[in-house]
């Protein structure tokens, strides 16, 4: 099976738009012993955001596609779904459901919002069905989406606008969507001494392990005592928490460190208030990476070539396909 998740930039960056766009190219291109699931983090398909209150794009179920949900969100539509699968494991916080569509509905889909309960969810996904996609509306805020046992690619919804610190943000983002995949012998040695709750380690190309914490990385002063210590000699840092602004500029300082993200979502919150100069950079790749299958383009904004990095599948979704959107 394969599973495909969908996150955003920022709130109204089109995530769920971009989901149902893709949600019904996939139902008419697919073939016919290959099932359609839908399913999120959290809830979608609510009428209006419980944040901001503005209304949001609906999630509308097609026929014969599945769906994972909260079995709360069922009770009005007995008769237009199949059940296939509870899901009543100790390793969800409520009972989900899936189910089958008999007919089109609008529902609000919501379904296990942390690593175990997806993996739990692929585990029967994946055990019903050899051939099936899963299309995950997701959150740029849950780590775990950044990794491969989740998810299989990635479909990313981008709003640019005409502000200034909107537009860096969306250059951050993009540039951790483009980072490379860290080279196999440095993998393997960071592969070698990481644990369940790592969250750095210092390595050397000669020592070995030089460091190892559990402690969040932009807190962690002995980490910091740890690499000063190492300064003159060439290491490697592998971070598996965010990478903040003041942790950028701290390591920036360190030429002879190389250093690998856990996965690209470590990097969102480098540089929304801090435009980088040369005076800033990194030598960063990535120990797990997943292919960004599109980044599709809300564009509030003319200043779209400041952002674009030619190497991504890019797509202005609001503007190329007006009639596919419903606008």
């Amino acid at each position: 099976m394969k599973t495909f998740a969908f996150i955003g930039s920022d709130k109204n960056a089109g995530k769920t738009t971009a989901l149902n766009y893709v949600y019904r190219q996939m139902v008419q291109s697919r073939a016919e012993s290959e099932l359609l699931c839908i399913t999120s983090i959290g809830i979608n398909g609510e009428n209006s955001d419980s944040y901001d209150n503005k209304s949001k794009p609906s999630v509308r179920i097609l026929k014969r596609t599945a769906f994972i949900t909260a079995g709360e969100h069922l009770s009005d539509l007995s008769g237009k779904y199949e059940t296939l699968h509870y899901f009543q494991d100790k390793v969800f916080p409520k009972d989900y459901i899936l189910g089958k569509a008999r007919c089109d509905f609008d529902c609000v889909i919501e379904g296990p919002n942390d690593k175990p309960g997806l993996l739990a969810t692929r585990k029967v996904l994946g055990s019903l069905r050899e051939s099936i996609i899963c299309l995950l509306d997701g959150s740029i805020d849950r780590q775990f989406i950044g990794h491969p046992e989740v998810c299989d690619g990635i479909y990313f919804s981008l709003l640019l606008s005409d502000r200034d610190a909107q537009l860096r943000k969306a250059k951050d983002l993009l540039t951790a969507l483009s980072l490379n995949l860290t080279e196999q012998e440095t993998s393997l040695l960071v592969e070698k001494h990481k644990q369940d709750n790592t969250k750095s380690l210092l390595l050397s190309d000669t020592d070995g392990l030089l460091y190892h914490s559990k402690t969040v990385p932009f807190l962690d002063d002995k980490l910091k005592q740890s690499l000063q210590k190492n300064q003159n000699e060439p290491t490697t840092l592998y971070l598996n928490g965010a990478l903040n602004q003041s942790l950028f500029k701290f390591l920036s300082s360190f030429k002879n460190l190389a250093i690998v993200l856990d996965n690209f979502t470590l990097y969102q919150n480098v540089s929304t208030e801090m435009r980088l100069s040369t005076d800033y950079s990194l030598n960063l790749s990535l120990l797990h990476s997943v292919p960004v299958k599109k980044i599709f383009i809300k564009q509030e904004s003319w200043q779209l070539a400041q952002t674009q990095i030619s190497e991504l599948p890019m797509s202005n979704l609001f503007r190329d396909n007006p009639d596919e959107i419903r606008i």
